[in-house]
C-alpha cells in the first residue's frame, strides 16, 4: 500500500521522507504536503527495524494535527503501524509520560505518594473558580513536589487554595502543572541523565510536528530525545510561527538544529496553488519582496481572516465570526458563546471556536448542553424577531441559570453589544454569511478564496516586504497563504 503510494510523491518529498540520517529538520512550505512527508517518514521509520522492540513516536502540539497525522498513517501503512508501543500522541503526553516515570521510580514525590496522575485539560471544569490574582501551583522542593501559590500581574479565574491541595493531594493536576514540575526538574543534572536513560531504552525515533509552536521546555525535551540516541525529525515552517503569545520560542530552533547536528531537508513545491496570481503573491511573501493585494467585495469568499476577533466583528455584518474575543472565564461571555454555536453550526455546521470552553466556564455537561440546545434556538429565533435585547439577554441568562451551578453577572453593556453583533446577522439568509476567523484558528487550513482585514500598518509592511522575524508579519504571511486561487483585502 505505502509502496504504491510512494510513486505519487515529489523528489522533495521522497527525499525528506526517507532519508536514512538520524538527525533531520524538513523545512515545508505552505501547501508542500509536510503531513504526508512526516507520515511516511513515521511507516519507514516504524517498519525498518521490526525486531527493535522500542518506539517510535510522532508528536504534535494540538489534537486535532495529531488525530490527522494519525489518519495519514493508517491510510498509507495500515492500522497496524501504530500498534503499540508505536503511537502518534501530542508532546503534553510525551511531557506527562517524562514525569510519570520520575514519579514511578520515585526519583521526585507527588503529595499523597501518587505515580500516576489523573491530568485534567482545565480546572474549572471541574471545580469552582473565583477571579483573582493569586494563582494556586506546584513547586519542586528537593525531590518532593508541593503546593504553594504565586501573584500574577493580571487576574484570572483560578481555584481556591484549599480546593487545589486537595485535588493534588488526590493525585489531580493539569498539562500545566506537569510542565512547571518538568521544568524546574531539568535543572537537576541527575534527573535529566534519568530521563535521558528512559527515551534510550523505550523509544528509538521521534518526530516532531510544527516545531516552531514549540516553547523552551518542548525543545529541552526533542534535545533529550536526540542526546539519547534517538532518530529525532523535526518538521517546520519558520514564516508559519504564531504562537508566541503561548510562549513559542521559534527564535531557538535553529539552536536545537544546530547542537543536535541535524541536516535539512525542504519543501519548497507547493500544492495549494490553484492560480499563477497566487503563487506569484506566495512567492513574493517568502521572497520579502514589495507586494500589494486587491480589494474586492466578498461576494465568492470562502472566509475573512483577521489577527483579532474584535476586528472581524466589525469588518462587515456578513462577516459571522466564530468567536467574541477569547476563551475567558467570563460566565456572561460564555453564555453568549454557547448562542453564538448554535449560529455557527447552523450557518457553517462548524462549533464556535471556544464553546467547549464556554460549557467548561459554565460547568455543563454534555447533557446539560443537550437540554439547553433547544432554549438556544428559541432564543435565537426570539432574536430575531425582536430588538428588545434586554429581554433576550434576561432569558438567555435564565436559560443557562436552570443548568449551570456558575453565577452569571449583572448586565453589562458588553452583554447587549454580543446580542446586537449576533442579531445584525440572524436578520441576513445563512447562505449570505461568511465565515470569520483569526489568523491562529486559519492555520493549516485553505480554501478558494480567501479575504484578509489588512490594517494600515500591513499595507506600509507589504510594500516593504515581510520580515520573517516579526511576528505580526508571519501573521499576515500565514494569512495570505490559506487561499487556493486569489487573497484579497477586506
Amino acid at each position: 500500500m505505502a509502496e504504491a503510494a510512494l510513486d505519487r510523491l515529489t523528489p522533495e518529498q521522497v527525499i525528506a521522507a526517507g532519508t536514512p540520517l538520524p538527525r533531520l529538520y524538513i523545512e515545508a512550505a505552505p501547501g508542500s504536503g509536510k503531513t504526508t512527508v512526516s507520515a511516511y517518514r513515521f511507516g519507514l521509520q516504524r517498519f525498518a527495524l521490526a525486531s527493535d522492540p522500542r518506539a517510535v513516536v510522532a508528536v504534535s502540539f494540538t489534537r486535532s494535527a495529531t488525530a490527522e497525522l494519525r489518519a495519514r498513517v493508517r491510510a498509507a501503512w495500515g492500522r497496524s503501524a501504530i500498534n503499540p508501543p508505536h503511537r502518534i500522541v501530542t508532546l503534553d503526553t510525551v511531557v506527562y509520560d517524562l514525569l510519570a516515570h520520575l514519579l514511578r521510580t520515585n526519583t521526585l514525590q507527588w503529595p499523597g505518594g501518587h505515580t500516576e496522575l489523573e491530568v485534567l485539560d482545565t480546572w474549572k471544569a471541574h471545580y469552582p473558580t473565583r477571579y483573582t490574582a493569586r494563582e494556586p501551583v506546584v513547586e519542586l522542593e528537593g525531590r518532593q513536589i508541593v503546593t504553594a501559590h504565586a501573584y500574577r500581574h493580571a487576574k484570572s479565574n483560578y481555584l481556591a487554595q484549599p480546593d487545589f491541595d486537595t485535588a493534588v493531594y488526590e493525585g489531580r493536576c493539569t498539562h500545566d502543572n506537569v510542565r512547571a514540575i518538568l521544568e524546574q526538574a531539568l535543572g537537576e543534572p541527575e534527573i535529566v541523565d534519568c530521563l535521558i536513560d528512559y527515551f534510550a531504552t523505550t523509544m528509538r525515533a521521534l518526530i516532531v510536528d510544527e516545531i516552531f509552536d514549540a516553547n523552551s521546555l518542548d525543545l529541552a525535551v526533542v534535545e533529550l530525545a536526540a542526546q539519547a540516541g534517538l532518530h529525532v525529525t523535526v518538521v517546520g515552517d519558520p514564516w508559519q510561527a504564531l504562537y508566541g503569545f503561548r510562549g513559542a520560542r521559534p527564535d531557538l530552533v535553529p539552536t536545537l538544529i544546530d547542537r543536535a547536528d541535524m541536516a535539512t531537508r525542504q519543501l519548497t513545491e507547493s500544492f495549494r496553488w490553484r492560480t499563477a496570481e497566487q503563487e506569484q503573491l506566495a512567492t513574493a511573501l517568502r521572497r520579502s519582496e514589495s507586494t500589494t493585494v486587491p480589494s474586492a467585495s466578498l461576494d465568492g469568499v470562502d472566509v475573512v481572516l483577521a489577527r483579532e476577533w474584535k476586528p472581524l466583528w466589525n469588518t462587515h455584518p456578513r462577516v459571522l465570526p466564530l468567536a467574541f474575543r477569547s476563551a475567558s472565564g467570563n460566565t456572561q461571555e460564555a453564555a453568549s458563546t454557547l448562542l453564538l454555536n448554535q449560529l455557527t453550526r447552523s450557518a457553517f455546521g462548524e462549533h464556535a471556536t471556544y464553546a467547549a470552553d464556554a460549557a467548561a466556564t459554565l460547568r455543563l455537561d454534555d447533557d446539560a448542553r443537550a437540554r439547553l440546545e433547544p432554549r438556544l434556538d428559541a432564543i435565537l429565533a426570539q432574536l430575531a424577531d425582536s430588538d428588545d435585547l434586554p429581554a433576550t439577554l434576561a432569558d438567555l441568562t435564565a436559560a443557562i441559570a436552570a443548568e449551570s451551578p456558575v453565577r452569571i453577572p449583572r448586565r453589562h453593556p458588553d452583554h447587549i453589544d454580543r446580542l446586537h453583533q449576533l442579531r445584525i446577522r440572524l436578520l441576513r439568509p445563512f447562505d449570505d454569511l461568511v465565515l470569520g476567523l483569526t489568523t491562529h484558528q486559519a492555520k493549516g487550513r485553505e480554501w478558494d478564496a480567501v479575504a484578509v482585514r489588512l490594517e494600515d500598518s500591513d499595507t506600509r509592511a507589504l510594500l516593504r516586504g515581510l520580515d520573517r522575524d516579526n511576528e505580526d508579519h508571519r501573521k499576515l504571511y500565514v494569512a495570505l497563504t490559506r487561499a487556493r486561487r486569489r487573497s484579497l483585502a477586506a
